[in-house]
């Protein structure tokens, strides 16, 4: 036997070209593949900062609801802050409601709301009752 028989037979033309095409859709694939989860990280990122904002928006506005009656005066009005990159407003107005006067004192509605310092709408916004003095 001849050796030049063993040899694979060279590709057609035709068959070249197929193999061309079905290399291009192959990495039209990879790279759309490669693009879907280049997003999916990306969003994944910025959900993970805003949650992380709220998180920390969050705390500042529980620790600063904690000082009504300690550090800021239960009395009409509004206050504000900042806290690291939070900004805070307090306000304090009477609470009313048909039950008439008490003998311990007022009840006062303390409204909380945090909004990142450089601007922008409230991230958290909590609400409570405090017992204060007559207004």
């Amino acid at each position: 036997m001849r050796p030049d028989r063993w040899r694979a037979a060279p590709c057609a033309r035709r068959d070249r070209g197929a193999i061309f095409i079905e290399s291009l859709v192959a990495a039209a694939i990879v790279a759309m593949i490669l693009a879907t989860t280049f997003h999916v990280i990306a969003d994944g990122a910025a959900r993970a900062r805003v949650t992380e904002q709220r998180r920390m928006a969050l705390l500042v506005a529980q620790s600063t609801l904690a000082t009504v009656g300690t550090a800021l005066p239960v009395a009409s009005g509004e206050n504000t802050g900042v806290s690291g990159d939070m900004a805070w407003t307090v306000d304090i107005s009477p609470y009313s409601d048909e039950s008439g006067a008490s003998t311990v004192g007022a009840l006062w509605r303390v409204a909380v709301s945090v909004r990142p310092r450089a601007g922008g709408r409230n991230l958290i916004a909590l609400q409570t009752l405090r017992l204060g003095p007559e207004g």
